[in-house]
């Protein structure tokens, strides 16, 4: 039960993190030139791209910091900061694609899409310190797949879910999202500082 518990526990944290309703923006704009059949391919690539690059920094994330002998205390102290500074983001949000400056290739392969629209640095210090806060990987990994299952049919309908919602919409569900977000970070930095003392 306890286990069942820390797996859907961990799952819910994992896709408010990885915010699929906030990354529909960015999606329907960056590939609205594309027939329907090509926006498929290229959501679902970046989509493994992104589960690859979460998977190995879940594995091997911790054992890379403990080399450069970072405590776990202050990885959640960081993971909550940051955790934190992307919440203020999702709350004071605007539609993501009027925040992207750059100039986006014809194809946008793995950047911006699968890192960071979906790997960002929020979900990877997450799995960090899920990976080292003695649940087992599986467990944390058994959360991952849950979360991003969840999340791959909301982008393969971003661009219906767009026009459904609206850009207010979008922006209100991603406030919300937001809100819990800052929640989970506090509750996160406050463990970190009790650790660490």
């Amino acid at each position: 039960m306890n286990d069942e518990f820390t797996l859907f526990h961990m799952a819910f944290t994992l896709i408010v993190v990885l915010d699929p309703l906030g990354n529909i923006p960015i999606f329907a704009s960056l590939l609205k030139h594309f027939d329907a059949k090509k926006q498929r391919e290229i959501i679902i690539r970046e989509l493994l791209i992104s589960l690859g690059l979460m998977i190995v920094f879940l594995f091997f994330g911790q054992g890379f910091f403990h080399f450069l002998n970072v405590k776990e205390s202050s990885l959640q102290i960081a993971g909550g900061i940051i955790l934190f500074l992307i919440a203020i983001r999702m709350v004071f949000s605007t539609p993501k694609y009027e925040r992207v400056g750059q100039k986006i290739p014809k194809d946008p392969f793995i950047v911006p899409l699968a890192i960071p629209a979906i790997a960002g640095p929020a979900i990877l210090a997450t799995l960090t310190l899920f990976g080292g806060s003695g649940a087992s990987k599986i467990t944390v990994l058994g959360a991952l797949l849950i979360a991003w299952a969840l999340m791959v049919p909301t982008l393969l309908l971003s661009p219906y879910l767009k026009k459904l919602l609206g850009e207010n919409g979008i922006v209100g569900v991603e406030r919300l999202f937001g809100y819990l977000v800052v929640l989970i970070a506090t509750n996160m930095a406050i463990s970190g500082f009790l650790a660490a003392f």
